[in-house]
């Protein structure tokens, strides 16, 4: 027999409630570390699918704790797949991962993650809150919508790790600005804020970094208004063939443990 999902939940660094016909997806603490957690993916992802079912609620809304995917947490994840700690050392580089399978999981969480929010036939709005760094950068270039803090700031410190750009990025990122300019953040790296990146097309809306959470709630109650039938085709035939992404999801296995 199935096992029925719940909707409202709260689980070591996630909670899930329901709020003005939006779910809200939160992650706490280290991003990271939440989101190579199997047992939080056993939750997470069919979770989804519950939502899409459920009549009532318009769509999702992923928030995080400030800074929770950023430089910080990112540091401290990769110091432990590399074995070293790269957070007080001046030699970030990494040329090997001790925790191979910690690594490959990750890459495969991110790709799961996107897989469900491109497939999701509701609103799926992303926010950022504080610092994002690249693989969470390219979850959020995903969803339909981006809400940003006024403070927020887009790192692409990948760079200074020597790692591929994980999350999608080289996938998503030439699709809203310039090939050149994708090229340039991703082999050069640099910083985004909030503004920079709005005049970019990147984010849409520039919300306070004071009560953001509920800013983003309040928000999205605009968003709420558009007709779910127009929603559900308009999807559909914007992004209407996964072989594309999937054909990069195969090409990116290869650069995994590079």
């Amino acid at each position: 027999m199935k096992k029925q999902v719940r909707i409202e939940f709260e689980s070591n660094g996630v909670k899930c409630y329901v709020k003005n016909d939006f779910a809200i997806l939160k992650l706490a603490c280290n991003a990271f570390t939440t989101l190579t957690s199997l047992d939080q993916a056993n939750k997470i992802l069919p979770w989804f699918d519950a939502i899409e079912q459920e009549d009532s609620i318009t769509g999702i809304i992923g928030v995080t704790e400030r800074n929770c995917m950023g430089e910080k947490s990112f540091e401290e994840f990769l110091s432990e797949v590399a074995g070293r700690n790269i957070s007080d050392n001046e030699d970030k580089y990494i040329t090997r991962f001790e925790k191979l399978e910690l690594r490959a999981i990750e890459i495969n969480m991110l790709v799961n993650v996107i897989r469900k929010i491109l497939g999701f036939k509701k609103l799926f709005i992303s926010t950022i809150n504080g610092e994002i760094v690249t693989p969470f950068f390219g979850i959020s270039l995903a969803g339909d919508f981006r809400f940003a803090s006024d403070d927020a700031k887009v790192l692409f410190s990948h760079v200074k790790y020597g790692i591929h750009p994980s999350g999608a990025i080289p996938f998503f990122l030439p699709k809203y600005i310039s090939h050149q300019q994708a090229v340039e953040f991703m082999l050069k790296g640099g910083v985004l804020t909030s503004s920079e990146a709005k005049n970019l097309n990147l984010i849409n809306e520039i919300l306070p970094s004071e009560n953001f959470e509920e800013n983003c709630i309040k928000k999205a109650a605009e968003y709420a208004k558009m007709n779910q039938s127009l929603v559900r085709s308009t999807k559909g035939l914007i992004f209407r063939n996964m072989k594309e992404f999937e054909d990069y999801v195969q090409l990116e296995a290869n650069y995994v443990f590079k």
